[in-house]
């Protein structure tokens, strides 16, 4: 048994499709499924369950897969240490981050980043959850900041917490900027809802339903910057993230109202590959993102007390 034969077998884990770990792995599906009838004979136990959609662990598979990200780790982390103490800090992190707060909180925490640490590449990605996601669990990204996802075989998501929302309006429409309000006591909204792959829109959904929102009309952009512009342009509402309407404050287009009933939060998560554990640098870029998330938390909670 070998590093190779480990690393195959997670990523048929974890792919649930010979082919799909292939392609993740460059190399061929009969090559790993070689390897894998080797190591299954070597071991003298069934691993994967070969089935006309793919494969999947057996019991046993199962066991031997947490042991296997255990070895995967420990060697990750050994290379971690030669690399910081041959090299200094340096190398490349690639993170991916939700579009809102790659939009209103990673630009402050790469200024910070990139003045401190002029050795580390850094690569930044940012677009749907899924996509990410999908990304992270590649071994594309380092991490992944954004909303919390289910769990998935093979990736960490450790939460990070629950932030609040705020109602962002074109100006036309009337709102005092930073007055609370209840939005089922204000004139019916026409509301710009998140796409459907975004934590809050079911939750805006149950709220509609159950009276909570008065709503006169909705449309669903997918693209933030779009969705805000078209918002910009009309009458209409969207409800977004804290930090959205933190970067928003400085637009007259634009009205940031808190949002008083109903209770409306967003989840984030940190979500990395668990075969591989964070890289210095990438613990860093993660350390200066959630202090510049927490300032802006606390920037806002502090012009709540104001108004």
């Amino acid at each position: 048994m070998d590093l190779r034969q480990i690393r195959y077998f997670v990523a048929a884990c974890e792919e649930g499709s010979l082919s799909a770990a292939a392609m993740r792995l460059n190399c061929t599906a009969s090559g790993i499924s070689q390897q894998m009838s080797a190591l299954e004979a070597r071991l003298g136990a069934g691993l994967l369950e070969r089935t006309r959609r793919g494969v999947k662990p057996t019991a046993a598979g199962w066991r031997f897969y947490a042991r296997c990200l255990a070895i995967l780790k420990a060697v990750s982390e050994a290379e971690t240490e030669l690399e910081d103490f041959s090299a200094g800090l340096s190398g490349t992190v690639s993170a991916g981050f939700a579009p809102g707060l790659a939009k209103a909180v990673l630009p402050q925490t790469l200024a910070r980043y990139t003045r401190e640490f002029p050795k580390i590449d850094i690569e930044i990605s940012s677009g749907t959850a899924d996509a990410l996601v999908a990304e992270a669990s590649r071994g594309g990204l380092d991490f992944y900041v954004g909303q919390f996802a289910k769990p998935q075989v093979g990736l960490a998501a450790t939460p990070i917490g629950r932030f609040p929302v705020a109602l962002i309006s074109g100006s036309r429409r009337g709102f005092m900027p930073m007055q609370p309000l209840r939005l089922n006591e204000v004139l019916p909204l026409k509301l710009s809802i998140p796409s459907a792959t975004h934590s809050l829109r079911p939750r805006i959904e149950s709220a509609m339903r159950n009276g909570e929102i008065a709503v006169e009309r909705t449309i669903s952009i997918a693209s933030l910057s779009a969705g805000l512009e078209f918002v910009a342009l009309t009458d209409w509402s969207s409800i977004l993230p804290y930090w959205i309407g933190l970067k928003e404050l400085g637009n007259d287009r634009v009205t940031v109202n808190p949002i008083t009933e109903p209770v409306l939060s967003v989840e984030l998560a940190l979500i990395h590959p668990v075969r591989r554990p964070l890289s210095r640098p990438a613990e860093l870029l993660y350390k200066y993102f959630f202090e510049e998330l927490k300032r802006s938390e606390s920037e806002w909670e502090r012009m709540l007390r104001q108004d």
